[in-house]
């Protein structure tokens, strides 16, 4: 929930911090890609160092990096020192995500492993909108600093219930452990490939969903739609993502979780297809196409880290799911980029949408190649 309260609340507080230092388009963005860029370096080291030296210990240092650079982005006194400060914390919560998944994982039934994952990462659409939520509803009064300031105690209040709620580590013969290094082991025993299908998925799942949460309200409302009802449709496009994961959640752990994923970005694709060719969208049938656009893609997103507990042995869980995030969060940039590209050029609404389904529609091929069989991937 933290990580993704803290993703969003740098979106609201954008105008406020443009509008104190007289920034442009141009530097907000790289305000936003300097974060992704941290979270996307501390999802692969940190992932890999949790497998090498322990991940309570990793996830305990990656919250306190997270906690105190955001608190100390309060009192950033310029944007430069703010992207350094930014980019810090970004690498401590990017660490915390692959470590929370391992901690997870571990500590499951290996047949309750994928929707115990998915279920665990559901605290991130739903801190996405709690915390925006608040976020929206105090910073005017409060001023942008405040909300660094909250957002940074939360993160660091989080340490007392990891030191004594989370258990000791299991030690590393239980969970495989070999000397070979976390990298070398994603691609080791014939999962060169599986590895690259993986990450590709990630990536273009992330471009697929930063797109559609950058884009949808502002769409629908150059599409006709009342800006009331646009703000509508963007929380329930995140609604839908959790109320889909959360369904895969149950699906993924009696199914095979693969072929789960498979289908919810087929039928994804085809449902962003047919929403471009509609012209008449004011009404609630546009609102319902949204949250099933959400479900079905945000909610195949959010269930995307739990394929690491499939896919690879418990050794190396939290490298698994840290390497394809950090792939996955270079498509959390380049999603919302592309997306301006296209509106910028004035592209037909149904043409936007066209091409909004081809990256779920590859990322379905991919997923359906790991369909077939495979050399053993559990130990």
């Amino acid at each position: 929930m933290i990580d993704g309260y803290d993703t969003l609340m740098l979106s609201f507080m954008a105008p406020l911090i443009a509008r104190e230092w007289s920034l442009g388009a141009s530097m907000m963005g790289i305000l936003f890609a300097v974060s992704y860029a941290g979270a996307a370096i501390g999802a692969t080291s940190i992932g890999v160092l949790s497998d090498r030296f322990g991940r309570k210990l990793m996830l305990l240092i990656s919250l306190s990096i997270a906690g105190a650079l955001t608190l100390s982005s309060a009192w950033a006194h310029d944007p430069i020192q703010l992207m350094v400060l930014r980019g810090c914390a970004g690498f401590g919560l990017g660490g915390a995500i692959p470590t929370m998944a391992a901690l997870t994982a571990e500590r499951v039934h290996r047949e309750a492993r994928n929707g115990a994952v998915t279920r665990m990462f559901l605290g991130y659409p739903i801190g996405a909108i709690i915390g925006g939520a608040i976020t929206a509803s105090v910073m005017m009064r409060t001023g942008w600093r405040w909300v660094f300031i909250g957002g940074g105690i939360c993160a660091l209040l989080m340490l007392l219930p990891v030191v004594f709620g989370i258990p000791a580590d299991l030690p590393a013969a239980a969970r495989g452990g070999t000397r070979f290094h976390p990298l070398t082991r994603l691609v080791a025993d014939g999962r060169g490939t599986t590895t690259v299908l993986y990450c590709s998925t990630v990536f273009l799942m992330l471009l697929t969903s930063y797109f559609l949460v950058s884009w949808t309200p502002a769409l629908l409302t150059q599409h006709g739609v009342t800006p009331q009802r646009a703000a509508v449709a963007g929380v329930l496009l995140n609604v839908g993502g959790v109320a889909g994961a959360l369904g895969l959640s149950f699906v993924m752990g009696r199914k095979s979780p693969v072929l789960a994923l498979t289908v919810a970005l087929c039928a994804g694709a085809i449902l962003l297809v047919l929403f471009g060719q509609v012209s008449a969208l004011a009404g609630n049938a546009a609102l319902a196409a949204v949250f099933a656009v959400g479900a079905l893609l945000i909610g195949a997103q959010i269930s995307a880290p739990a394929l690491a507990v499939h896919l690879y042995p418990p050794s190396i869980y939290a490298t698994g799911v840290g390497v394809p995030m950090a792939i996955g969060r270079i498509g959390s940039i380049v999603g919302p980029l592309l997306g301006g590209y296209l509106v910028g050029i004035q592209l037909g609404w149904n043409y936007l949408f066209l091409l909004a389904a081809i990256p779920p529609a590859i990322a379905a091929l991919a997923m359906g190649l790991l369909l077939r069989p495979a050399t053993q991937r559990q130990e």
